[in-house]
């Protein structure tokens, strides 16, 4: 912020984060919303969301997550969404 009150630079980096909170965060996330869908979307969308973040995850990681996350029991959320 500047002197009269208003911002003028971003403040994104306020509340920074380690690369391992981002990355539970991103599976937490992905937990709740795809929850019981089938591995291959599960593992396209955490693909997409780890790519977006700027994150690089092994492939072996990937599927291990995605095929835990497809087994979960979905809730309200991600059973809407199939």
């Amino acid at each position: 912020m500047n002197g009269d009150g208003t911002q003028s630079e971003p403040i994104q980096d306020q509340h920074s984060q380690s690369d391992e909170d981002k990355v539970a965060g991103i599976l937490a996330q992905e937990e709740a919303d795809l929850a019981g869908h089938s591995e291959p979307q599960v593992l396209d969308a955490l693909r997409e969301r780890f790519a977006d973040a700027g994150h690089t995850v092994s492939e072996e990681a990937l599927h291990e997550h995605a095929h835990r996350i497809a087994g979960l029991d979905p809730n309200d959320f991600s059973s809407k969404t199939r």
